[in-house]
C-alpha cells in the first residue's frame, strides 16, 4: 500500500498537536472526533487518529505504525476467588505491526524537500482490560526516524465473566475484487480474531514487503459483500480461495473457523453465559452447506456457533445488516475463555 495524500493548510490544523523538530516529523491532529493523546476509551470503542508527517531532508519512505498492548489479548481467566488473582498470571504483553507502508510520490516544496503526507487510521480499541500504545513511526531515505505514540486505557467492569463477549462491527470486503484493489474507506475493520475481539484492515495483513505475515493467523473470519448478500468466511474456506493471492497468504496460514446455524432465539443468545452452553448450540447446530467455512448470506437476528482453529466455541448474533457503501455486519459475540 502507498500513501499519496497531501495535506494542505498544515498549521491550522496541526494547532492542537504536539510538534516535533528535526528532519522527520510526526504530529496527530486534533479535533472533534479525533483520538489525538492517551485517553481512558470504552471497550472495543471506534476511533479514527489522524497522523501527520513531514521531511525537511530526505524523502519519506515508509510509515511504521505498531500496537502493544499490556497485558496481551487474551482476555484473563480469573479464579473462583477473585482476591487470590495474582497479576503476575496475566497474558504477557502483546506487540502487533499494524501497518507497515512504503511512501512514495509525496508532495514535496522548498521547505518540505523530504515532502508531506495524512494517514488516517481508523480502528477499534481492545475489547479486553489493559492498555494499548500506538507507535506511528516514519523513516526517510537516508534513515533518520521520527516516533510519535499515544496510549489508550480500557477498563472493563465485567472481566470477571467466565467467558469474553464483544460487539463486533466489519466492513465487509466487496467481491469480486481482490482485497489490494478495495478502496481506502471499505478497508477498515474487514478481518476478526473471535478470542481477542481484535478487529483488522487489509494493510494490516498484506503489503509487498511481506513484514506483516505474522497477523495472518490471527484471522478467524472474514467479512464479504457479494450480490447474495452479506456474509461471514473462515480464511480457508473456499469462497476465500478467489479472493486471497496464495503467494502473500499462504494456504498454511488459514486459519479453519467452523461455522453453525443454530435455532436459538435473541433471548437465548443472551442467556447463553458458560462453555457448556455454546458447546451445546455447536453441537446442536446445522453445519452450513456446501462449505461449512462459510455462513452464506446471514439474516437478521441470525445466531451462529462457531468453533475456531485453537478449539474456542462461542456464538455470534447478527444485531444489524447494513446496506450501502461501505457495507456493515453488526454483531454480537460471545466466546469461551
Amino acid at each position: 500500500m502507498r500513501v499519496r495524500l497531501l495535506l494542505f493548510c498544515v498549521p491550522a490544523l496541526l494547532a492542537a498537536c504536539t510538534k516535533t523538530n528535526g528532519p522527520v516529523r510526526v504530529d496527530f491532529i486534533g479535533g472533534t472526533g479525533l483520538t489525538s493523546g492517551s485517553q481512558k476509551v470504552n471497550f472495543a470503542d471506534t476511533l479514527t487518529t489522524k497522523a501527520y508527517a513531514s521531511g525537511t531532508d530526505q524523502l519519506l519512505k515508509r510509515l511504521t505504525i505498531t500496537v502493544t498492548y499490556k497485558p496481551g489479548l487474551a482476555p484473563i481467566t480469573y479464579p473462583a476467588i477473585l482476591s487470590s488473582f495474582d497479576p503476575k498470571t496475566a497474558p504477557p504483553s502483546q506487540t502487533i505491526t499494524y501497518a507497515d507502508t512504503l511512501l512514495g510520490g509525496l508532495p514535496t516544496t522548498d521547505q518540505l524537500r523530504g515532502g508531506e503526507f495524512l494517514f488516517v487510521n481508523r480502528y477499534a480499541a481492545r475489547a479486553t482490560s489493559g492498555t494499548e500504545t500506538w507507535t506511528y513511526t516514519v523513516t526517510d531515505a537516508a534513515g533518520q526516524a521520527t516516533s510519535h505514540a499515544l496510549t489508550l486505557n480500557v477498563r472493563r467492569t465485567d472481566s470477571a465473566q467466565v467467558y469474553h463477549s464483544f460487539p463486533l462491527l466489519l466492513r465487509p470486503v466487496p467481491t469480486p475484487v481482490s482485497h489490494a484493489t478495495v478502496p481506502a474507506r471499505d478497508r477498515a475493520r474487514t478481518y476478526c480474531n473471535l478470542a481477542y475481539g481484535l478487529v483488522l484492515p487489509p494493510y494490516a495483513l498484506l503489503n509487498s514487503q511481506q513484514s506483516l505475515v505474522a497477523n495472518q493467523t490471527l484471522v478467524d473470519l472474514v467479512a464479504v459483500s457479494r450480490a447474495s448478500g452479506l456474509s461471514l468466511e473462515a480464511p480457508a474456506s473456499a469462497a476465500q480461495a478467489q479472493l486471497l493471492d496464495a503467494s502473500r497468504w499462504p494456504v498454511a496460514r488459514r486459519r479453519v473457523t467452523r461455522l453453525r446455524s443454530t435455532t436459538l432465539t435473541v433471548a437465548e443468545f443472551t442467556n447463553a453465559a458458560s462453555t457448556a452452553a455454546f458447546e451445546d448450540a455447536f453441537t446442536k447446530g446445522t453445519p452450513f452447506t456446501p462449505d461449512p467455512l462459510s455462513t452464506g448470506p446471514l439474516t437478521k437476528d441470525e445466531v451462529l456457533a462457531f468453533r475456531t482453529a485453537d478449539g474456542a466455541t462461542g456464538l455470534l448474533y447478527v444485531v444489524a445488516l447494513l446496506p450501502g457503501s461501505p457495507a456493515a455486519i453488526n454483531c454480537q459475540v460471545k466466546v469461551q475463555k
